[in-house]
């Protein structure tokens, strides 16, 4: 049996103010748009049967579709790490929703962005989620 070795690494959280995360903004949905595009392109990857019979010509075409998927699992997988290492928290892949870690009042508390935004509006404790969005005028 191979065994992988998978660096124990420390993350820290980064944190930002409203116009320090709004900068990033084109280049997060840039990002995420086509990492959506990705997952739903895996999605019907993983969707296909292929049956497999004993000639040759199956047995290619198994090979290179796995490749194709690995491939593109290999990207979706680079584009969610990317959007971490920016200190995005991907909340909802599907609906493109991203938060912010945000020091308020001495607690954490997130900036909540959804894809298809011109700005950050909303911000959120960290316990409550998208449905205890608050205007972001509330933190002014």
């Amino acid at each position: 049996m191979t065994k992988i070795n998978i660096e124990k690494q420390e993350f820290s959280k980064k944190y930002f103010e409203i116009e320090g995360a709004e900068e990033l903004l084109p280049q997060i949905e840039k990002i995420l748009r086509r990492t959506i595009r990705l997952n739903k392109a895996l999605e019907l990857l993983s969707s296909i049967e292929i049956e497999v019979y004993d000639d040759y010509s199956n047995l290619r075409r198994i090979t290179k579709s796995n490749k194709q998927f690995h491939k593109l699992s290999y990207e979706f997988y680079s584009n969610i790490e990317q959007l971490e290492d920016m200190g995005c928290l991907i909340k909802d892949l599907e609906t493109g929703l991203i938060d912010f870690y945000h020091k308020f009042e001495g607690r954490d508390i997130f900036l909540c962005w959804k894809l298809g935004e011109k700005n950050i509006k909303f911000w959120h404790e960290v316990d409550t989620g998208f449905m205890g969005r608050k205007p972001i005028l509330d933190l002014r």
